[in-house]
């Protein structure tokens, strides 16, 4: 008999989905849609495959290594986000939520 997911656990699936959304907010200033999509893409396989994962020490460590691949990448392209008035290109390709990718 399994158990459901713990308080734990909604936690840390809440922190990914604030990481992936920081991520999505920070490749805005990408110039070619088709980069920002590829960009976000490798970023957001880490988080796919752990849609059924219930290991939290897994999870936790996933997390960490996606906010830290995260902070190395946006400074090595040149992103530190949108200064006032700017927009961002419009994402190009399949459209998924948070909530199909943790499912």
């Amino acid at each position: 008999m399994r158990k459901g997911p713990s308080l734990q656990h909604f936690i840390v699936r809440a922190e990914m989905i604030q990481a992936y959304r920081s991520a999505v907010r920070a490749t805005r200033p990408l110039p070619d849609p088709r980069t920002r999509r590829e960009t976000l893409d490798f970023l957001r396989t880490d988080l796919e495959r752990l849609r059924g994962e219930y290991d939290l020490n897994k999870l936790k460590s996933n997390l960490s290594h996606f906010n830290r691949t995260l902070k190395q990448m946006l400074p090595a392209i040149g992103l530190n986000g949108l200064t006032q008035g700017e927009r961002g290109s419009r994402l190009i390709g399949q459209k998924k939520t948070i909530k199909d990718l943790l499912r």
